[in-house]
């Protein structure tokens, strides 16, 4: 779910006009990355590890390519996935090389337009996702307006973080995506700590 929040309402002592958008859902990207772990694929991509690890089921891959293709197929997609993200130049997660700017990513660029279905357990996936939905529509406020959180996330906003992408990736994990966007885990999120450590490491990391 793709949300705005104003962790300023009320509270003086910040910018008024400081907002950031998250995005919990990321549903596309999950897919991938339950895609990924029931393929075995792109395994040496420094990648976190899935938490909660889901149960892939009847999941296998297709006969229709040969790994390397669909290895090919799905780095691409990956690519694209966050290049509908980003706002200008990026990095994606797993990746090394820079990103251009791209347009909007359309509704066919996803996996399961492009490919359909086969191969993946659908059952399985949907019951991975409800394994972590306690976890989505994370209430952010109490996180933010700690006193712990709050001199580096307005550092981090007045350096330009506008939005936050939380995905089912286990333990800590900060990823500069671009010059406004952290991408980080459902335990960094809710954790002042973690998210103040997050925050701190995405002001100092480059993106180049």
């Amino acid at each position: 779910m793709m949300r705005s929040t104003n962790p300023a309402r009320g509270h003086g002592a910040w910018p008024a006009e400081m907002s950031l958008s998250m995005d919990d859902h990321a549903q596309p990207i999950r897919m991938l990355l339950f895609i990924r772990q029931a393929w075995g694929l792109a395994e040496d991509l420094a990648l976190p590890e899935l938490s909660p690890v889901p149960g892939t089921g009847a999941s296998a891959m297709p006969d229709e390519a040969d790994r390397h293709l669909w290895e090919q197929r799905w780095i691409r997609t990956w690519s694209n996935a966050w290049a509908g993200k980003a706002h200008g130049p990026h990095r994606v997660p797993g990746l090394a090389a820079m990103t251009a700017a791209a347009g909007p990513i359309g509704d066919n660029d996803f996996w399961t337009h492009q490919y359909g279905d086969e191969g993946i357990d659908r059952l399985a996936f949907e019951q991975w996702e409800q394994m972590f939905d306690p976890l989505l529509g994370l209430d952010l406020g109490p996180v933010l307006q700690s006193p712990r959180v709050e001199p580096v996330l307005v550092a981090a906003w007045e350096r330009g973080l506008a939005d936050l992408t939380v995905v089912p990736w286990a333990g800590y994990c900060m990823h500069r995506l671009g010059d406004s966007h952290l991408v980080t885990s459902f335990e960094t999120a809710a954790s002042w700590s973690l998210l103040r450590q997050a925050l701190a490491e995405w002001i100092r990391t480059p993106l180049g």
